[in-house]
Parts: structure tokens; sequence; C-alpha cells
């Protein structure tokens, strides 16, 4: 009989459940299609680092498993409250709590199945996408793919299991401790205000918006001096400074809005506006911590999710950095002494590998050149970093020809300097001295010639040319003459993309054996551009996903919560509703009135976070302009942020709109 009335009740509380299947489905869709994705042939076997995202993937979904569970117990214990009074009334009828508390079970069980098996083909869509778009990161063409390995089945099922034996285990123990009394009221219960004070409420509102635009000032200068031991210490007291402010706007804001209406009366005696600023204003004043703690937690998704996607492009510029040629060999010969290398000649080794290329590889260019020195300090004495020139203590020079020609093979313009003149090219590390060297604009000599600055950039230094020199002083190649070779490099272009097995069919050649004293270490000259690309997406998409699965899980529990809380309004202005339509206030105006407090109560915890994320998008794009020398574009990273959290967040706006007006008109 039971059963049968929980089957029914299922049908009937359909409309009333939306969050709640709305909560399962999105959140077992992105833990089934985030395992689908970690165990898929397609994707482990882009790369031998890639087996790492199922290790990933397994130890984020642990984590996210505990959220979901407390998520969805949340959700019951609102759904227990909502029906209570129903729940009490089968209790004066004589039937017994133990079957009460089943039957609610079960229909909690039932509709968690239905919401599971939607999440499961929802997930295999979405696995798909994942797929997709990962594969087109690896510039590899992908296949749609419906066939489904046990393994990810079978992690998700577990995982459901988990979580409803926790929830109902919590639902059971919360049926048992009430009484008749507690459940024909419990629905009525009042939330107590925890902001009563009015005084001073504007001056504090204000307070706390300097404390926040002074810890976003704190955030932004810290990523300014990211190479300053004190750096640290600003962005934590910039993160303080946040998180107060966002609890205190929090609180104080909905006695901000009522002031600034109350002194109005054309806006506040406009339509619904004064109904409107008062629930919102009760709204804030009764569950302000819970508030402040949704604003908290959508700051920190929208700052993970924007990390995720300005990483892709850090990534991507450090494969610049990292490899600018398909493949490159270096160390290969040095005349010049220092406590840290030696003096090295590895042109026999060398030559083992560039016969190896020539024979395997269609070059499409190439080139054999030198660093050199004099080792004077005529541009290194303005560098005020640790040694001068990064592992180097004196200027290092590079031909003209051989400058263009890097250009050149890099698809660059060149550069044309007149017989007595210089050009250097430095890092972003170094960009305030190199502007200093160019306003100075002080003349060199070398070989008895005095050269004049031509100018200086930082656009076009790669990693590979300087091997640890943070600038280049680019001169004529008449000037070239008796000057020690700091180190000798061989760069390729090749017709076809180099590959991550092209980096392990050269490392079985061997390595280079440099004596370094009285020590000898070994060490791979050969930087193969396919091996630093395969390894720079797969950190990518660990590092980038990982944080778009947790972000996206927030928003989940952001958006349940924020139902929750409002659909728990409906209930109690279900009076002050059906009285509006008493005194003669049309439908349309009532759905309208309804839209408006709805919205309120969605946009009030995520305005404040959309602003903190888009200025610290902007200060996080410093720190990596200052460790990569490139620029993100963080503006297309925050457009599909807030689009994606727009979409999941709209999801469950519509979803509480439809349960609200239908709580109302019942």
């Amino acid at each position: 009989m039971l059963s049968k009335l929980a089957l029914r009740n299922v049908k009937r509380s359909l409309k009333d459940y939306i969050i709640y299947i709305v909560t399962v489905v999105i959140a077992f869709s992105l833990i089934f299609a985030f395992n689908f994705v970690s165990f898929s042939k397609d994707i482990t076997e882009l790369s031998q680092m890639m087996s790492s995202l199922k290790y990933a993937i397994i130890f984020v979904s642990c984590i996210i498993v505990f959220v979901i569970a407390w998520l969805i117990n949340y959700t019951m214990k609102f759904m227990f409250s909502k029906r209570s009074k129903e729940f009490g009334t089968y209790m004066l009828l004589g039937i017994e709590k133990k079957d009460i508390n089943r039957m609610f079970l079960l229909e909690n069980l039932v509709l968690g199945l239905i919401a599971f098996f939607i999440s499961f083909f929802l997930g295999i869509v979405l696995g798909n996408v994942i797929s997709a778009i990962v594969m087109q990161l690896f510039e590899t063409p992908y296949q749609i793919n419906l066939s489904i390995t046990p393994a990810p089945v079978l992690l998700s099922t577990i995982y459901f299991i988990l979580i409803y034996l926790f929830t109902l285990f919590r639902s059971s123990r919360r049926m048992k401790k009430l009484k008749i009394h507690d459940l024909l009221y419990l629905e009525k219960k009042n939330e107590e205000k925890i902001w009563k004070k009015k005084k001073h409420r504007n001056i504090l509102f204000v307070i706390f918006t300097i404390l926040g635009i002074l810890g976003l000032y704190l955030c932004d200068y810290a990523f300014v001096i990211s190479n300053d031991p004190s750096m640290l210490g600003y962005l934590g007291v910039s993160i303080l400074l946040l998180i107060i402010s966002i609890y205190g706007i929090t609180f104080t804001l909905g006695d901000f809005i009522l002031t600034f209406i109350n002194k109005r009366r054309k806006i506040k005696y406009t339509k619904d506006n004064l109904f409107v600023a008062k629930n919102f204003e009760a709204k804030s004043k009764t569950i302000g911590f819970t508030l402040g703690t949704l604003s908290l937690l959508i700051t920190l998704t929208l700052v993970c999710m924007n990390v995720s996607f300005i990483m892709k492009d850090a990534f991507e510029n450090n494969i610049e950095q990292q490899a600018p040629y398909d493949i490159m060999v270096e160390g290969i010969y040095s005349d010049v002494e220092e406590s840290w290398t030696g003096i090295w000649d590895n042109r026999q080794k060398a030559q083992e590998y560039i016969d190896y290329i020539h024979k395997n590889y269609e070059i499409e260019d190439e080139l054999q050149y030198q660093l050199l020195t004099t080792k004077d300090h005529q541009v290194s004495k303005y560098i005020k970093d640790i040694g001068n020139n990064g592992l180097y203590n004196y200027d290092v020079y590079l031909k003209e020809s051989d400058y263009n020609k890097l250009l050149k093979m890099l698809g660059k313009d060149p550069i044309d300097l007149k017989e007595d003149e210089y050009f250097v090219t430095g890092d972003k590390t170094i960009k305030k001295y190199l502007e200093e060297i160019e306003k100075k604009k002080e003349d060199i000599t070398i070989n008895n010639h005095n050269l004049s600055l031509n100018g200086t950039t930082i656009k076009n230094f790669r990693l590979g040319w300087g091997t640890g020199a943070s600038f280049l002083i680019i001169i004529p190649d008449s000037v070239v003459k008796n000057m020690s070779v700091v180190t000798e490099v061989y760069a390729f272009d090749t017709k076809k993309e180099t590959t991550e097995e092209d980096n392990t069919k050269l490392e079985e050649l061997g390595y280079y054996e440099i004596q370094d004293g009285d020590s000898y270490y070994s060490y791979f000259p050969v930087t193969v551009r396919g091996y630093y690309e395969t390894s720079n997406k797969t950190a990518m998409t660990i590092f980038s996903f990982s944080l778009l699965y947790v972000s996206i899980i927030f928003i989940t529990v952001v958006g349940t919560i924020l139902s929750i809380q409002t659909l728990s309004d409906s209930n109690k202005n279900k009076y002050q509703y059906q009285l509006l339509k008493k005194l003669g206030v049309e439908d349309k105006n009532i759905h309208k009135t309804i839209r408006k407090q709805i919205t309120c109560n969605f946009l009030f915890p995520a305005l404040y976070p959309i602003i903190i994320s888009i200025v610290t998008s902007y200060s996080i794009n410093r720190l990596f302009y200052a460790i990569t020398s490139q620029s993100m574009n963080y503006f297309t990273s925050i457009i599909i942020v807030i689009g994606i959290f727009a979409i999941i967040y709209g999801i469950y706006y519509i979803a509480t709109y439809m349960t609200f007006e239908n709580n109302i008109e019942e």
C-alpha cells in the first residue's frame, strides 16, 4: 500500500521535485561525462601522460561526491519541510512514523533513479562533447563514440549508491527526531533575523565597498610584483579583504537599497517596487550569512573557471618559448670557462643527432648558429637581475644574419642594422631595464667598432635562442671577430609536424656527457616541439578540466541552495500573493512581480562575484604575462566563463520560477 502511495506521490509531486531532479541530473551527468572522458581509449592514447587524467578525475570526483551528497541531503531536507504537514496528517491518521519515513525515502530513491538514468544519457552526450574538445586541442580527428566501457558506469553507480546511502540515512534520522506537532508546523517556522541593527548601515556598506576595492587593488599589485617575496603577503591580505567585503556587502546591501528607495517616493510607490524591495531586505537579513557564503562560492567558481581558460592560453604560449622550432640541438660547443658548466665539445655526439634528423625528416629550413661573447658588461650592467643576463655574467651576442634567419623561420619580419648599430632583444622580466637602455641610448664598442643603439624589443625573444640568457645583443656580421662561443645551436623546421614519439627515438641515441669540475652529468640536448606540445596540452587538459569540473559542480551547489531558499519564500509569500489577487491585481502583473523577486534573489549573490572575477582575471593575466612574456586573451575567457555560468544558473532560475508559480497557485 505504501509503495503505491509513494509512486502516486511521485507523479503528483513531480512539479515540486523539479529542483531535486535538476540537481541530480546535472551532478551525475558531469560525473559520468568526466569519467567517460578519463577512461576513453581515444583520450588516453593521445600522450604518455594522459593516463594521469584518469587519476585526477577520480580524485576530484571523490571530493565532489561529498559535496553532492550534502547537496542532495539539503534538497531532501527542503522537500521534507515542504511536505511536513502532509506527513503529520498521516501520523494523525495512525500511520507509523517508520512507514511514513520508508515511503518518503522510496519516493526520493525512485526520483533519484529516474534522474540517474536521464543523466546517464546526457553524460554520454556531454562526454562526447568534452572528448571532441580535447581531441581538437591535440589536432586529432574525433568520431562520436556511443560505446560505453564498464569502468565509468561502475564508478558512477558506486558514487550514486554511496550518496544515497548517506542522504537516506540522514533523512531517516531527521524523521525519527520529529513529533506530530513538529511536522504540522515545520513549514511555517520563521527564519531568525541575524542582522537587526539598522544604525550606520549605509556607512558600513560604503566601508565594505572600499575594503573590496582595496582588496582588488592589492590583488592586482601582488601579481605586478610577482617576482618579489612580499607578493604572497599582499595576496593574502587581498583575499582576506575580499572575503570580509563579500560578507559585509551581503549583510548591508538590502538595507542600503531600501533606504535609497524610501528616500525617493516616486520610485518607492511605482508598481511593485516596495513589495519586492521589502522581500529582498527581509531575505538579506534572515539568510545573510548563507547568501554571503554563496557569493564567496560564486567568486571562487568564476575565478577557477577563468584560470582554467587563461591557463590554456598560457600553456600554448609556453610552447612557443620552450620549443620555437620543430627540432633544436643545443649545447654543441662552448669555449667559455664557466664554473657552472666548464668548457664542452659535443660536436661528435651532436652530429649523430643531426645525421639522424637529416636522414629521417624532410627539412624545410635549418640553421646552425652560435651565441657569442667578449665577456664584457656594456649592456648587462644596466640589468639588475641576478647574474645580469640570466645564467650568464656577461653580454651575449648574436649575428644579425642568424637573428634574421631565425625570425624568418618563425614567419617574423627581419630587422635592418647599419654597420654601426646594435639591437637588443630580451624577455618580459627585464622590460623596464630595456626601456632604460633605450632612453640612455649609450654606444658600445666591439672589436674597435663603435655601435649606437638601433632599438629594443621583447616581442621576438625566444628562450631557445638564448639557452639561459635573459637578453641577446644583435650585432652586424662584420663586427664578429675573435669572439668566444657561449654555445652552439642547430635549429630545424620540418615539413611534417613532430610528435612525442620523435622525441623518444632521438632520446634513444643517447645523451651528452658534460664535465663540471671533477664530476660528470648527462644532458639530453634535443628539443622536439611535438613533445612539448603534447606535454603542455596534456598538463593543460588535466589542470583545466579538473578546475572546470569542480567549478560547474559549485554552480550546481549555488543554484540548488538559491532555488530552495527562494522556494521557501513561495510558501511564506503565498498569502501575500493571494491577497494581491483579491485586491484586483492582474495575473500578468503578479507573474511579473514573482519574476522580479526571483531575479533579485538570483542576481544579488552573483553581481559582486562577477565584478571581482573580471578584475581578478585582468590581474591574473598580469601574472602569466610576467611568467610567459605573453598576454593571454583574458577578455574572451571572461565571456566564456560568464556564459557557462549563465546557462547553468539560468536552468535553476527557470526551474525555480516554474515551481514558485506552481506553489502560489495551489
